[in-house]
């Protein structure tokens, strides 16, 4: 990267994805998270690993201590957040009273990853959303329970399979159909979707829709492209959404469901982001208020979360495919079901480049069974 390249902390559970945007974007990546992985380390002009793991979250104090002692060593011009904040809004109201955050703000956070905020903005909006309830219904068959605030799916449980909710769990009935993700940017009134996905789950036994991977660029019908551009306006105006975010949905043949939104650029900047058209650019200045029109995405690209099937450790010296993503430093011990590395494919389309990425994930699994014991 250029020596004068202007510095932009990026911090999320894992930031990888972010700081190789933000890289491509021509900024120069000042890295907080939970890993520090090879990669991201490769990528950035300095990064700070925090203490504990993805239970244990992004903790306050070490985070706002890394913060500035990034801002003391190399003057950033701000920060961009992405995963580990939907539970704690709090963790960004304390970034930005140190530094210019480029992303919603705390407040606006908390009110679109509130459940309940989230299906009275739908029904204003005549916007399609499962019913939502806080208290465990009295046939618990054909809902899910979940975390408020949580992200990935991991948190996400079949409510029949479930004695007793955490206090901070809501329900959500249960569509079916097909898992699409509308990648968009906003500048807080207006929207411009990116790209749509499809996503799939990557099960475990306590976690059944835990994230996969995700596919794209796809095409819904006419109709249901119809409804997830509303949503996604509306979604954009009732919470004055700003840069990049994403919203879920269950498409059905009758119906775009929407399910969830996450005000952050999120796991699919790897499919959608491009040279030509750089994503965190485009979110830096949507939160100027420029939002511009995104380029199409034509290519077709995919990339999966590789789970280990049981504990163990990197061993000390690993020749990773150049094709591997977030990869792990040697001798990084891991238990049973954490995330290994992601796996990236490019091919023709995005039912190609999904064939290509599962092919792969199944290469790097037998790579990993063979350091457990």
């Amino acid at each position: 990267m250029p020596p004068d390249a202007p510095g932009l902390i990026v911090v999320a559970q894992s930031a990888r994805a972010l700081a190789s945007s933000a890289r491509r974007a021509g900024y120069a990546p000042l890295a907080i998270d939970l890993f520090g992985d090879d990669d991201t380390r490769a990528l950035s002009r300095a990064t700070v690993t925090l203490d504990g793991g993805l239970s244990d979250g992004l903790g306050h104090a070490a985070l706002i201590d890394a913060v500035r002692a990034l801002l003391r060593l190399h003057d950033p011009i701000g920060a961009v957040y992405g995963s580990g904040f939907e539970h704690q809004p709090e963790g960004i109201a304390a970034v930005a009273r140190a530094v210019r955050v480029y992303g919603l703000s705390a407040v606006a956070l908390s009110q679109v990853k509130d459940p309940i905020a989230l299906a009275a903005a739908c029904a204003r909006s005549r916007v399609a959303h499962p019913q939502v309830a806080l208290s465990q219904p009295e046939i618990r068959d054909g809902w899910l329970v979940k975390r408020r605030g949580g992200a990935g799916g991991g948190h996400v449980r079949l409510a029949e399979r479930e004695r007793a909710a955490a206090p901070d769990a809501y329900f959500q009935r249960r569509v079916d159909g097909r898992s699409v993700s509308a990648l968009f940017v906003g500048d807080g009134a207006r929207a411009a979707i990116v790209g749509l996905s499809e996503q799939w789950a990557s099960p475990s036994a306590r976690a059944p829709y835990r994230y996969g991977g995700a596919a794209g660029p796809i095409t819904v019908d006419p109709d249901r492209r119809k409804e997830i551009e509303i949503a996604v306006a509306a979604m954009t105006q009732e919470f004055g959404l700003v840069g990049l975010a994403s919203a879920d949905f269950i498409v059905s043949d009758e119906v775009a469901w929407l399910i969830e939104v996450n005000p952050r650029p999120g796991a699919t900047l790897d499919i959608f982001d491009c040279d030509d058209d750089p994503l965190l650019a485009r979110h830096v200045e949507a939160c100027y208020g420029r939002l511009g029109t995104p380029a199409a995405r034509t290519v077709g690209k995919a990339a999966e979360v590789v789970y280990a099937r049981r504990a163990g450790a990197c061993p000390a010296r690993t020749e990773w495919p150049d094709w591997v993503a977030d990869r792990p430093p040697s001798q990084t011990r891991f238990a049973a079901d954490d995330p290994i590395c992601t796996v990236l494919a490019t091919a023709a389309d995005a039912a190609a480049a999904r064939r290509l990425v599962a092919d792969r994930a199944q290469q790097i699994t037998t790579l990993v069974e063979e350091w457990t014991p």
